[in-house]
């Protein structure tokens, strides 16, 4: 019984302590923007570098360069923050609609439910993807945006497995002609396409 016991306990402090070294591994080089304006490098652990990996957490974890000392930081905190190369963005959102399906949607600066955006590209139109987590399943899903420069409206390029929204996005699109047509008739395939194209053909 005892040699069972010293077992279970050797297996249990295994397990916590690769968990440790797991979540300790999650912290990649990247820097944080603060809504005070002040801008810190170090080591930052992203919202999905979770244990499970379905998870998205609220808050992103950082380490200055300077101090062992770690800090958490939610979307209200942030301006900005990048890890590992890819910047994320934290912005007050409100849909012109009622639910995430949503195509339209304002980024305002006092109102509206804080989100972070993950940055595809940035241009004359920008390309984003906003995470969420559906309650039913606890996995992780993405949906693309687009926004214009000096807009601040996103419209939602895509449909989950059916591909771009089109209809919407022809509408979005009257200022480029050629770019309508590539969409109306499925030339365009995905949002990159769409985005690449705006930002070099488009005047």
């Amino acid at each position: 019984m005892v040699k069972l016991l010293f077992f279970l306990l050797l297996l249990l402090n295994g397990i916590l302590l690769s968990h440790t070294v797991i979540a300790h591994n999650n912290y990649v080089p990247g820097y944080v923007v603060l809504n005070t304006g002040d801008t810190l490098r170090g080591q930052v652990m992203d919202r999905r570098e979770t244990l499970t990996g379905t998870d998205l957490l609220t808050k992103i974890r950082f380490k200055a360069e300077d101090r062992n000392r770690r800090r958490k930081y939610r979307a209200r905190e942030l301006v900005s923050y990048q890890a590992n190369g890819i910047t994320c963005e934290s912005h007050r959102v409100r849909s012109k609609g009622i639910s995430l399906l949503d195509a339209y949607y304002e980024i305002v600066p006092d109102d509206g439910e804080w989100v972070i955006l993950r940055v595809v590209s940035r241009g004359k139109l920008s390309h984003y993807q906003w995470e969420w987590v559906e309650d039913d399943d606890s996995s992780v899903d993405t949906a693309d945006f687009f926004r214009k420069e000096n807009s601040s409206l996103l419209v939602r390029a895509t449909q989950g497995i059916l591909g771009l929204k089109r209809k919407n996005l022809v509408e979005y699109f009257q200022d480029c002609p050629n770019l309508q047509e590539k969409i109306e008739s499925k030339v365009f395939k995905h949002p990159a396409e769409v985005a690449d194209y705006y930002n070099q053909d488009c005047q």
